[in-house]
């Protein structure tokens, strides 16, 4: 993986919590502790870097489709579990 491809990643999982830093200012009952920001920007570059690292390995278009679709897969079963207790 190039480096600029690792810190984008960084920087778009960044920019993706400032959705829930404006919830917790603005949407009364948005309870996140610090360690919910600190899962959540993990928990995304982590699914950044498989999907990057991924797509780097695959050539055929369908295959690379296949892999974000398991990626989003992936990310939705693990929030929604975590989401629900």
């Amino acid at each position: 993986m190039k480096r600029n491809q690792f810190i984008k990643i960084l920087v778009k999982s960044t920019v993706a919590l400032l959705i829930p830093v404006l919830g917790q200012m603005f949407v009364n009952g948005w309870n996140w502790g610090l360690g919910d920001f600190v899962f959540a920007w993990v928990f995304f570059n982590l699914l950044g870097i498989t999907y990057t690292f991924v797509q780097n390995r695959i050539n055929n278009r369908a295959w690379k489709i296949l892999a974000g679709l398991i990626v989003i897969g992936i990310f939705a079963f693990v929030w929604i579990r975590l989401a629900t207790g």
